[in-house]
């Protein structure tokens, strides 16, 4: 599955693994309740309501519009993406903040500064939010979960999501991804992303 020096995925397989975490994540919001509609997910400060804005965020908001938002909250992308994800989420119904997501399954985006896999990662990360968030069980499948675990290594992504190892080595149980040095702690590829990507950490799991 991965190719070349760059460790870099093939185009077809890539869309592929991304469309079909966005019909899984599309089936999770379409059978969610109105009440669980706005619980919060593990994306800090954020609804199912507004996280669901931010997935279909790229297939709605013209890049003029990103632009100037990002000016409005001085460059920063993040910010932005906060701002329109609870602005939308305030003004848009279920309904139609799904549909955005549903019929853009197959459409290629990119963040900024990103390609195709880190798209990829975006999705699946942002669809354990929710289901982890919500106690549902993952929809993220192991292919997917290694694309993820890969990439936050090979592009050094864990100073992004500001996570800590806190001196330790994980391993995954079910495929073969380690990272870091020291006392090996051996968890679910699932549980190893949540840490990477700073939605848990170590010491979550130290002593279970």
């Amino acid at each position: 599955m991965w190719s070349r020096m760059s460790n870099e995925l093939d185009r077809e397989r890539v869309a592929a693994l991304t469309a079909t975490q966005r019909q899984a994540t599309v089936a999770v919001l379409e059978g969610l309740s109105n009440t669980e509609w706005q619980q919060p997910t593990l994306c800090e400060g954020w609804t199912v309501a507004d996280l669901a804005a931010h997935l279909s965020m790229s297939f709605r908001v013209s890049l003029p519009k990103l632009l100037v938002t990002m000016i409005r909250e001085r460059g920063s992308f993040d910010r932005a993406a906060d701002r329109l994800a609870r602005r939308d989420a305030a003004t848009m119904g279920r309904v139609e903040l799904i549909a955005a997501l549903r019929d853009n399954i197959t459409t290629e985006w990119s963040p900024p500064g990103g390609d195709l896999v880190d798209s990829l990662c975006h999705d699946v990360v942002h669809g354990l939010d929710l289901t982890e968030g919500l106690g549902l069980p993952a929809t993220a499948t192991t292919p997917q979960l290694e694309v993820v675990l890969r990439t936050i290594e090979s592009r050094n992504r864990m100073a992004y999501f500001g996570a800590d190892l806190d001196g330790c080595a994980l391993q995954a149980s079910d495929i073969d991804f380690r990272i870091g040095d020291g006392d090996t702690l051996i968890l679910p590829a699932k549980a190893v992303v949540l840490i990477l990507t700073g939605r848990a950490t170590v010491h979550d799991h130290r002593g279970a």
